[in-house]
């Protein structure tokens, strides 16, 4: 398959540093679902203690305030939002695209299932570089 049927775009993720403990999670996302956001992509991460969330949401900049607001301390990030087909190889073709363009991938997480595209959420070393490179790939 060629690189006509991905898509992809520039996008934010939002980093909320919350404590590790039981029900935490729940009550952030919680939270913002009473607030109308929508949470499409997630991954944790645990430190010592204390833990973050990445999310991919629908409104953002809404989120944002909402978790600022609620005092918690909260960070963005633009990322590079893919979604590809759920076949073999097909991961491997599209960061074989970025990779000749010298862009690396710094971190990364996905979601699919049989019968699903594939989501990925890509944080590149150059941005512009990644999104010319996908350009490339469609071509």
């Amino acid at each position: 398959m060629d690189g006509a049927h991905i898509v992809y775009s520039k996008g934010t993720q939002l980093t909320i540093y919350i404590d590790n403990r039981k029900g935490t999670l729940a009550a952030l996302t919680t939270f913002l679902a009473k607030h109308g956001i929508n949470v499409y992509g997630l991954t944790l991460a645990d430190t010592e203690g204390h833990g973050y969330a990445r999310l991919i949401v629908d409104d953002t900049e809404k989120a944002r305030q909402l978790v600022e607001d609620s005092g918690e301390l909260v960070a963005a990030r633009s990322v590079l939002l893919v979604r590809a087909p759920n076949e073999p190889g097909e991961l491997g073709r599209v960061l074989a695209a970025l990779a000749s363009r010298n862009v690396n991938i710094e971190y990364g997480y996905s979601s699919g299932g049989p019968g699903d595209e594939k989501g990925f959420v890509l944080v590149p070393s150059d941005m512009d570089e990644a999104l010319r490179a996908l350009e490339e790939f469609q071509g």
